[in-house]
């Protein structure tokens, strides 16, 4: 496993946190066993010494002997009785070294005024536990017990405790660990697998590939947006090679009409003027058509990249389509089509970028004008409290309900054997619909063949923005 991969990394930092976790845990617990054994041996050995001293009656009594004797077993404790003068009377399991003085002058003076002397001490690098209590025995004399417990007892059972905690808290290691592991690989294959998937798409320029993991979460959710991604581009790659081959098509065919007639007329292969002019109208046509194609691709190109600033203004839309069907009269009018505008009698008024806006309509009486060989063509305005609806209506070829989705992609053609004889360069709709986005409005087409296409335009009064 690699030191920088995300699996290592991942369950590093999760052990990592769980032995800060269990080593000040454990000292805690340590510490607490401790002070509560050193405090219990102090409460037990108090208790017991002080019982002691209520049960003796006579300091020569051979019985507090044997009394002392048992309670040492009992605790495996060292213990002395001493008279008022410091004199040892009676000691059992007594052992050297337990210490230098058995009472300070304090403690004896604690003793005297009837308090217990609780001590812990060192001596000879052993720790130990001191317990007096006062002795009045029935003649009046004063003698005091004094029990000493070494720690040595209390660490015994510490050290028995303290090598239980440790091998629970290797337990927990390693079962931390395992977890870990299995933590780390479940959350890290799914990354790992990810990867490779993401640099064969790089590297491979290989966009049918998917990540194949589902879950409702984070990873789940990047896996999911790795396969939108993959699939974006994939359908951006297909939509590029057939974009280029779309404009390269579309460039051809007019630059091979330019060719061939300036050609014709640079070696006067023409019958008469009549004919010749007819060989430079279509140079000039196609040419146009070129023209054309450039400007409505910079259009496109700046859309999708954002970079198409928008001028808004208040402005009337009745005049506007009103003026769009003047443009488009002389066109209409070379096939005997009748084009009118529908308006309010009262102004519209919009607040939207008015350049774009003739672009738009433009596009749209044209493309009517062109599908169109007989019967009408109307533009249409129409007011809400919020909205402005524009509609353009003809009675045209027609399209099919099949095609409509389609309409907004670039170069599609409906029929491609008549797009030529039209003179379209398949983008104009695919740019109308961006300005319409662009402006927050909506384009809708209902169409029957044969019968013509009505094409819904809405936009809001106001822009965001204001």
């Amino acid at each position: 496993m690699k030191l920088n991969s995300v699996i290592f990394k991942l369950g590093a930092t999760i052990l990592f946190l769980q032995l800060i976790i269990l080593i000040p845990l454990g000292y805690i617990i340590l510490q607490l066993l401790l002070n509560y054994s050193i405090n219990q041996t102090e409460t037990q050995l108090a208790q017991l010494s002080e019982k002691y001293a209520t049960q003796v009656h006579h300091l020569e009594d051979p019985e507090n002997f044997q009394l002392l004797d048992h309670l040492t077993d009992m605790t495996n404790t060292s213990a002395v009785i001493i008279d008022h003068n410091g004199e040892k009377i009676i000691e059992t399991n007594w052992k050297e070294g337990i210490t230098d003085q058995i009472l300070t002058d304090d403690q004896k003076q604690q003793l005297a005024e009837g308090k217990t002397v609780i001590e812990e001490y060192t001596n000879n690098g052993s720790t130990y536990l001191k317990v007096a209590q006062p002795i009045s025995d029935d003649d009046g004399e004063r003698a005091s017990v004094v029990l000493f417990s070494s720690f040595g007892l209390i660490s015994n059972s510490i050290h028995n405790i303290v090598i239980l905690v440790i091998l629970a808290s290797l337990g927990a290691v390693a079962l931390a660990i395992g977890f870990t592991i299995f933590i780390s690989k479940k959350l890290g294959a799914p990354l790992i697998a990810m990867e490779k998937v993401a640099k064969q798409i790089a590297e491979k320029k290989d966009f049918s590939l998917r990540v194949n993991y589902k879950a409702n979460d984070e990873i789940g959710s990047l896996a999911t947006a790795i396969n939108d991604l993959s699939q974006t581009l994939e359908r951006y790659q297909t939509n590029r090679n057939e974009f280029f081959s779309n404009i390269t098509h579309e460039l051809k065919t007019p630059l091979t009409y330019v060719k061939g007639y300036a050609n014709a007329v640079r070696h006067e292969m023409y019958q008469s003027d009549e004919e010749k002019n007819e060989f430079l109208e279509i140079i000039e046509n196609e040419a146009d058509h070129i023209s054309n194609l450039m400007d409505d691709l910079m259009d496109l190109s700046k859309i999708e990249e954002g970079k198409i600033d928008l001028n808004k203004e208040s402005f009337d839309m009745n005049s506007l389509a009103e003026e769009m069907v003047r443009r488009s009269h002389f066109r209409a009018a070379q096939k005997d089509l009748e084009l009118y505008a529908i308006t309010p009698k009262q102004p519209t008024r919009i607040t939207a970028d008015k350049s774009r806006m003739e672009q738009i309509l433009t596009n749209l009486v044209e493309n009517a004008v062109r599908y169109t060989e007989e019967g009408e063509i109307s533009v249409k305005v129409l007011e809400n409290e919020t909205n402005v609806e524009v509609f353009v209506q003809d009675t045209g070829i027609g399209i099919k309900k099949e095609d409509i989705p389609y309409l907004f992609e670039r170069f599609y053609r409906v029929d491609k054997s008549r797009s030529r004889a039209n003179g379209g360069t398949g983008l104009g709709l695919s740019i109308v619909r961006n300005l319409v986005e662009l402006h927050e409005g909506s384009i809708e087409f209902d169409s029957e063949i044969n019968k013509g296409t009505t094409v819904k335009l809405t936009f809001p009064k106001l822009s965001k923005e204001e």
